[in-house]
C-alpha cells in the first residue's frame, strides 16, 4: 500500500476517493511563464538573428552583381580598363596549360575591334586571339616597354595584365586602335588641311553615319566652325576644361572622344562617337548612378520582402495558436469544457495525440488549459450529481425529520387528550418514545453542524501524545457497551510496541466508532470486522490503522462517493444511532488530523479502511485514556 504525506490529501487524491473536487482552480506552476516567456525570447531572438544574416547576405549578393555590373560597364565603354581583369579573373587553363577565356568577353573583345595575347617569360606569345598580321609575336624586354609606354611607335593602344595563379605568371596583353580614333584618322587623311569649311568624302560619310558619329573642326580659341553629324549632346564650344575632361572621362558624359591638334593651323579636329550600350547591359545601367540605384531599390525590394514573408508566417505561427486559445477560452466561458475541434479532433493536437509543431512554442499554456478543461469539467459534473445528491439527501433528511417529528406530535396529542385517561405505565412509555425520537434528531443537527465546521477548519482540536493501541482497545469496548452492537465480531490487533501520534482523543475517537458502525450496519449478521494498528513499512514515521471486514463490499461508484455528505440519505427505520453522516465526519476528522483516509472494497470481498497519522517521539511518556 503506497502511504500518502501526513500532511493532508492533495485535491486529486481526494477525488480519487471519493472527495468533492475543489471548485477553485489551482494557480499555475510559477515556471511554467517563465519557461513560456525564455522560448518566446529565444524564438523570436532566434528568428531575428537569421533575418539579421539573410539580410546580411541579400546585401553581400547586390553589392557583388553592383560590382559585377560595374565592371560590365566600365568593359563596355573600355575595354583595356575593366575587360582585362574580368578577362584574366575568368581565365581557366586545362592540363595542356592552354588557356580558355569567357565567350561573351572575347565576342566584346572582337566587337571592339581588339586583339589579345598571352605571353611567356621570354616575350613569347603563347595564345592569340583576333590578333592582324602586323602584331608581332615575340617581344624583346625593352622593346614591349617602348611599345606600351608609347616611346615607340606602336599602331594600337596596348594594356597588359600580369596575374600569377597557380604559381604560374601570366601576362595578357590587349590591343585596339579605338573606334574614335580609327576615325578621326581617316577624318584627317581625307578632309585635307582643316580650315573654315568641311568636305568628307561620300564613303567617309556613311562610315561616320554607321557609327552614329559627330565631325568638329574647332577654331583656336575652341568653337565650332564646322562639323559634320550630331552624336548626342555634345558642344558647339568647348573651354579647355571640357575638352580635357571628355578627352579622359568621357564615360561620365556617355561619349567617347578623339581630338587631333594642329599646330600649324591651330585647328582641333573632334570625333566623338555616343557609347551604344552592349547586350550585357540594360537600359537603365548606362551609368554608374543607374547600377547603384538599381541596386538599392533591390535591396530594399528583398527587404521588404523578407519582412512581409517573416509578417506572413509569424502571424501564421503565432496568431493561429494565440487565436486558437482565445476560442477555447471563450468556449469555456460559454460552459462548453473541450478544445475546440477541428477536422480530426482537437486542434491542437496531432493524429497521434502530440502537440502540432506550430503550437509547442506555447506548450505550457496549452497544458495549463487541458488541465483546466478538465478540472473545470470534472466540477461541472460534480456540481451537477452534487445538486442531485443533495436534493435526495434533503428528501431524506426532511422525511427523518419528520419521521420522529410525526411520533413526537401524534403521542402529544394522545397525552393531551381529555377523553382518555392514561396510565402511569403508558405515560412512561410514549415519554420514552418522544425522548427517543427528540435525541435523535438532536444528533442529526449535531452530525450537520459538525460537517460545516470541519468542512470550514472551524472545529478546535486539543492534540496530545496518545500511545494508539490503548485508545483504539478502549473505542472498541466502548463500542460493545452500546445495545445494538453487543453482537458484533470485532477482533483487534494491537502492534507489539507503543505507537504515539498527537491526536485529539475525543474527535480520533469519533472517526473510529463512526467506521466501526459503518462496517457492522452495512453488512450481513457475522460479519468478521478485524482492527489493526501497526507502523507503516513504507514509512516509519506515520502510524497505520486498519480497519478490514469480510462483508458485501462495494460497487466502484460507492466507493468513490463514499465520503461524500449526501450521497446517501438517512435511514431512522434502523434505529436512531446513524444519521447518514458518519462516513464524511471520520474522513474530515482524519483531514484535520493532518493524515490521510483511503478506502478499497470490492463486491462480495469485503472492505478495507486504512488511516494514516504521523507518528510522534516513541520515548514520549504515554497518556492513558479514561474516556472516549
Amino acid at each position: 500500500m503506497t502511504l500518502r504525506p501526513a500532511g493532508g490529501a492533495t485535491d486529486e487524491e481526494r477525488n480519487e476517493r471519493g472527495g468533492p473536487a475543489p471548485a477553485s482552480v489551482s494557480s499555475p506552476v510559477p515556471d511554467g511563464g517563465m519557461r513560456v516567456i525564455r522560448r518566446l525570447i529565444a524564438h523570436f531572438s532566434l528568428r531575428l538573428i537569421v533575418a539579421g544574416i539573410l539580410l546580411v547576405v541579400l546585401a553581400v549578393l547586390i553589392l557583388y552583381w553592383m560590382q559585377l555590373k560595374l565592371l560590365d560597364l566600365d568593359a563596355g565603354r573600355s575595354f583595356a580598363q575593366a575587360g582585362m581583369l574580368k578577362l584574366i579573373d575568368t581565365m581557366e587553363v586545362d592540363e595542356t596549360g592552354t588557356p580558355h577565356f569567357d565567350e561573351e568577353l572575347l565576342d566584346l573583345v572582337r566587337s571592339e575591334g581588339g586583339w589579345v595575347q598571352m605571353l611567356d617569360g621570354q616575350g613569347r606569345a603563347t595564345y592569340s586571339v583576333y590578333t592582324p598580321e602586323d602584331v608581332p609575336t615575340a617581344y624583346k624586354p625593352g622593346e614591349f616597354v617602348a611599345y606600351w609606354k608609347k616611346k615607340e611607335p606602336f599602331p594600337y593602344d596596348l594594356a597588359v595584365w600580369i596575374r600569377q595563379r597557380g604559381g604560374v605568371t601570366y601576362t595578357l596583353l590587349y590591343g585596339v586602335i579605338p573606334e574614335e580614333k580609327r576615325l578621326l584618322q581617316m577624318v584627317m587623311e581625307t578632309a585635307g588641311s582643316p580650315g573654315p569649311s568641311l568636305t568628307l568624302p561620300p564613303g567617309l560619310e556613311d562610315r561616320l553615319k554607321e557609327a552614329d558619329a559627330t565631325v568638329q573642326l574647332l577654331d583656336p580659341s575652341g568653337r565650332q566652325v564646322a562639323s559634320f553629324g550630331s552624336a548626342g549632346q555634345v558642344l558647339t564650344e568647348y573651354s579647355l576644361q571640357d575638352l580635357a575632361l571628355r578627352s579622359v572621362y568621357g564615360n561620365r558624359y556617355d561619349l567617347k572622344l578623339a581630338s587631333h591638334y594642329d599646330s600649324r593651323t591651330q585647328y582641333t579636329w573632334v570625333v566623338t562617337i555616343p557609347f551604344h550600350e552592349k547586350g550585357i547591359l540594360a537600359g537603365v545601367l548606362k551609368n554608374e548612378i543607374g547600377v547603384m540605384l538599381v541596386a538599392l531599390a533591390g535591396l530594399l525590394l528583398t527587404t521588404l520582402l523578407l519582412f512581409l514573408l517573416l509578417s506572413l508566417w509569424y502571424a501564421n505561427r503565432f496568431g493561429g495558436p494565440v487565436l486558437h486559445m482565445i476560442d477555447w477560452l471563450q468556449q469555456l466561458g460559454r460552459g462548453q469544457f473541450r478544445e475546440p475541434n477541428g477536422l480530426r479532433g482537437p486542434r491542437s493536437l496531432d493524429r497521434k495525440g502530440r502537440l502540432q509543431r506550430r503550437y509547442r512554442l506555447f506548450a505550457d499554456v496549452f497544458l495549463s488549459l487541458r488541465r483546466l478543461t478538465g478540472i473545470l469539467s470534472r466540477n461541472e459534473e460534480m456540481r451537477v450529481k452534487l445538486e442531485q445528491t443533495r436534493e435526495e439527501w434533503i428528501t431524506g433528511v426532511s422525511h427523518d425529520m419528520k419521521t420522529p417529528l410525526t411520533s413526537i406530535k401524534g403521542y402529544s396529542h394522545m397525552l393531551e387528550a381529555s377523553d382518555y385517561g392514561w396510565s402511569t405505565d403508558e405515560i412512561r412509555e410514549f415519554a420514552g418514545v418522544i425522548r427517543e425520537k427528540s435525541e435523535y434528531m438532536e444528533l442529526l443537527i449535531d452530525d450537520l453542524s459538525l460537517t460545516y465546521r470541519l468542512q470550514n477548519e472551524a472545529l478546535p482540536l486539543e492534540l496530545r501524545e496518545t500511545e494508539l493501541n490503548d485508545l483504539t482497545d478502549i473505542v472498541i469496548r466502548r463500542f460493545r457497551t452500546n445495545p445494538r452492537f453487543v453482537d458484533a465480531r470485532i477482533v483487534f490487533r494491537p502492534a507489539p510496541g507503543p505507537l504515539v501520534s498527537r491526536v485529539d482523543e475525543r474527535w480520533l475517537s469519533r472517526a473510529i466508532v463512526n467506521l466501526l458502525a459503518n462496517a457492522v450496519l452495512h453488512n450481513p449478521e457475522g460479519t468478521d470486522v478485524e482492527v489493526s494498528v501497526a507502523g507503516d513499512g513504507e514509512a516509519e514515521s506515520f502510524v497505520r490503522l486498519e480497519i478490514r471486514d469480510n462483508g458485501g463490499g462495494m460497487d466502484e461508484e460507492t466507493v468513490g462517493r463514499l465520503f461524500e455528505r449526501y450521497y446517501r440519505g438517512t435511514n431512522t427505520e434502523g434505529g436512531s444511532d446513524g444519521t447518514g453522516l458518519g462516513m464524511a465526519i471520520a474522513r474530515q476528522i482524519v483531514l484535520a488530523h493532518h493524515g490521510n483516509i483511503q478506502v478499497e472494497s470490492e463486491l462480495g470481498r469485503g472492505t478495507v479502511v486504512t488511516i494514516w497519522l504521523r507518528q510522534a517521539s516513541p520515548s514520549v511518556e504515554v497518556v492513558q485514556q479514561d474516556q472516549v
